[in-house]
């Protein structure tokens, strides 16, 4: 199945794509790190996030329309008409059927998130719940600032899309807390002997 990249800013006449941009900047992020002395083993982790990462900035944040007739048309409309606080509300004519694939596609968009963070930066148990909360918060808060920016709704800013954020982070730290003690119980079991990129996914999950 082929993705689709959507990652572009769209004028009125011409669109400009910021695929190139941001990897590149996350090749000199690498440079830095291993600059810094990183092993090989982090940079591979680092770098499978950090592509992680950039899909999810693609579909939550992009296309993104400055100009032209679509533009326009949504400026009619204030932005306070696109952000919605109350939980469990989907619009007027909204279901929790209708609205079910939305929340579910937000659930697994941060599940990775919540995964493969702890190969980045470790993080306690205790910190969890604040960090999933802070993903959405920071997602649903960064396109309200590009609505205003824009002064068009731009995008749905939808505490539902916090929560079901947040859940994702958890099951995705869930998920890896149960990966950590099965990696560890058949590592003590089959006697396993870790080199490279396995000797450094050992010592993450074995620090919990």
């Amino acid at each position: 199945m082929a993705v689709t990249l959507r990652m572009r800013v769209v004028f009125s006449s011409f669109a400009v794509g910021i695929w190139p941009l941001s990897i590149g900047a996350l090749v000199v992020l690498l440079i830095l790190l291993w600059y810094r002395k990183r092993g090989v083993p982090y940079l591979i982790c680092f770098f499978i996030f950090g592509v992680y990462l950039l899909y999810v900035l693609d579909k939550i944040f992009f296309p993104i329309y400055i100009s032209g007739d679509y533009v326009d048309a949504l400026r009619e409309r204030p932005v306070a008409s696109a952000i919605n606080l109350n939980p469990l509300y989907f619009g007027r004519s909204g279901t929790l059927q209708t609205a079910l694939p939305g929340l579910l596609m937000n659930i697994i968009l941060t599940i990775p998130f919540g995964f493969g963070v702890n190969f980045i930066r470790r993080i306690g148990a205790q910190h969890v719940i604040w960090i999933a909360l802070a993903v959405g918060l920071i997602f649903e808060g960064a396109q309200l600032l590009i609505s205003l920016m824009l002064r068009y709704p731009y995008r749905q800013i939808d505490i539902n899309d916090v929560s079901m954020n947040a859940l994702g982070t958890v099951i995705g730290y869930t998920l890896f807390r149960l990966f950590a003690w099965f990696y560890v119980w058949i590592t003590h079991r089959l006697e396993i002997k870790h080199r490279g990129l396995g000797s450094y996914v050992y010592d993450v999950v074995n620090s919990i």
